[in-house]
C-alpha cells in the first residue's frame, strides 16, 4: 500500500511561489542580494500507532534567491512524548533562484497525545527560528494486528485548502475465517463525518458508496474476500495541511485488534492570494 508522501515535489512548490510571485513579487528574477525562506508548516497531525512503529513527519523550506550561504544547519521536531529517532533533508533546485528543503523526522510517540503542539526550530548559518509546527493528536495502542492484506488506498491529495477529505483503502482478507471490521480509529483531531464500504467492488473511487456504515455497527469480511473500506473527515480549519494515518477497529475470532495503516497527507497546494500572509517568512 502506497502512501502519499512529500507533499509539494516541484509542482506544489511551483504553485505557491506563482501565487506569491503574483502579489508580492517573491520568486520574480532578483534584484538584490536578499534571501528570502518560507516555512510551509500548520500541520494537523492525526494518528493511530503504537510505541514502536514510527510517524514519519516532515516540514518544508522553501529559500528565493538562495545564496553560498542558503542551507539548513540543523533542525529539530520538539514535543512532550515525542523523539525523533532520525532526521534527513533533501535539497531540491527548482529553478535559477528557489531551492527547496524537505526536513524528514522519523519518530515514535511514548504515549497518547492530545492537543500537543510541535516546535520546529531551524538554523541557517545567518538565522535560528523556532516556529510552530502544528498540532498533533495521537493514539498509542498496546499493539497492532496484521490480518488483513492492503490491496491499494486512494488517499491523500494536494489542491486547494479544504478542511474536509476522503479516504479509501482497499483491503482482502487472506485468513480462514471471517475479520469483522468495526469502523476507524483516528487519533482525535479530526471528526469523522461519515463511514462506507464496498465488498469485492468492481471499481474504486474517491467517491463514496451507497453502503453506509452506521456507528456503532460492523460487517464482516469473508475468507477471500476484498473490502473497499471509506470515510469522510474534517480537520479544524487553523490548519492547512493534514497527515492522517487512522487504524482498523476489526475483530477476528473473537479477540480485538487495531490494524495500522499508512499516513496519507493532504496538503495546500493551490493559492488563490498571498502564501506569505499564511506561512511564515525569514528574510537572511
Amino acid at each position: 500500500m502506497a502512501a502519499r508522501t512529500w507533499l509539494s515535489r516541484a509542482a506544489c512548490s511551483a504553485a505557491f511561489l506563482g501565487a506569491c510571485a503574483a502579489v508580492t513579487g517573491c520568486g520574480a528574477p532578483q534584484t538584490s542580494s536578499t534571501s528570502e525562506w518560507i516555512v510551509v508548516n500548520h500541520w494537523m497531525v492525526d494518528a493511530v500507532t503504537t510505541k514502536q512503529a514510527p510517524l514519519p513527519l516532515q516540514c518544508l523550506l522553501l529559500n528565493v534567491y538562495p545564496t553560498t550561504e542558503s542551507v539548513v544547519s540543523s533542525a529539530e521536531l520538539r514535543a512532550p512524548g515525542l523523539k525523533t529517532r532520525t532526521f534527513a533533508q533533501q535539497e531540491l533546485q527548482l529553478g535559477k533562484d528557489t531551492v527547496e528543503f524537505q526536513l524528514r523526522f522519523n519518530t515514535v510517540a511514548s504515549h497518547t497525545l492530545r492537543g500537543t503542539e510541535p516546535t520546529l526550530s531551524v538554523a541557517t548559518p545567518k538565522w535560528s527560528r523556532t516556529f510552530s509546527f502544528g498540532e498533533m493528536d495521537v493514539s498509542v495502542v498496546p499493539n497492532s494486528v496484521h490480518w488483513l492484506t492492503p490491496v491499494r488506498s486512494f488517499a491523500g491529495e494536494s489542491g486547494s485548502y479544504s478542511t474536509s477529505h476522503p479516504y479509501v483503502i482497499v483491503v482482502e482478507n487472506p485468513l480462514h475465517h471471517p475479520v469483522t471490521f468495526a469502523g476507524f480509529a483516528v487519533g482525535g483531531g479530526v471528526d469523522l463525518v461519515r463511514t462506507a464500504y464496498a465488498i469485492n467492488p468492481k471499481q474504486v473511487s474517491l467517491t463514496l458508496p451507497k453502503q453506509s456504515l452506521p456507528a456503532g455497527s460492523s460487517i464482516s469480511i469473508a475468507p477471500g474476500q476484498t473490502a473497499a473500506l471509506y470515510c469522510i473527515f474534517r480537520q479544524p480549519s487553523a490548519y492547512r495541511n493534514v497527515y492522517f494515518q487512522p487504524a482498523l477497529r476489526l475483530t477476528y475470532q473473537g479477540v480485538v485488534g487495531y490494524e495500522l495503516t499508512n499516513p496519507a497527507l493532504y496538503t495546500e497546494g493551490k493559492f488563490s492570494s498571498d502564501p506569505t500572509s499564511i506561512y511564515p517568512t525569514v528574510t537572511g
